[in-house]
């Protein structure tokens, strides 16, 4: 398996995210290391809804670069589960990224299932009305993909960039 960084990387949708990491210095030896890290990476489509005008702010800013990239980063090995426990995580640059679970139950309707018996035989068949489903949200951006693995943590693909506070781009 490849380390946290390989993994971006290799993900076409996050190239603008991956620029960013090498583009500060030290932050792709640091997500090459031991980690473990927690990475929450922006796709390219978040990276395009920013006004072109905060873009280029960005981009010829190193300082501001360093800040947000570093941001997106929470060491420690956080999966889509044990987000649920927290409501905020100290990100690699020393700003609280803060986490929102929403948890609820959708309706499905009534439908039987088998579920194989019990140990006497006694119980065949169920009927599931509801399922619980779980929204995680990071600074407002909602997680897309969660949980992708990798050798010194894990990547948790999200559709907006994280702004430290009093950062303005």
């Amino acid at each position: 398996m490849a380390n946290i960084f390989e993994k971006a990387q290799a993900e076409r949708k996050h190239d603008k995210f991956v620029k960013g990491v090498q583009s500060v210095a030290g932050l792709v030896e640091t997500l090459s290391g031991p980690g473990p890290f927690t990475i929450f990476v922006p796709t390219d489509e978040a990276f395009d809804r920013l006004p072109s005008d905060q873009q280029a702010n960005l981009l010829n800013d190193p300082d501001k670069l360093a800040k947000v990239m570093k941001y997106h980063v929470v060491p420690g090995l956080y999966t889509a589960d044990n987000l649920l426990d927290y409501i905020f995580l100290k990100t690699l640059d020393g700003p609280h990224i803060k986490v929102w679970a929403n948890i609820h139950e959708t309706p499905l309707g009534e439908a039987e299932v088998d579920v194989g018996g019990d140990a006497l035989n006694y119980i065949a068949r169920n009927t599931v009305a509801t399922a619980v489903r779980t929204s995680i949200k990071i600074n407002g951006a909602h997680i897309l993909q969660a949980d992708v693995r990798a050798d010194n943590g894990i990547i948790h693909v999200i559709d907006k960039v994280l702004v430290p506070p009093f950062t303005y781009l």
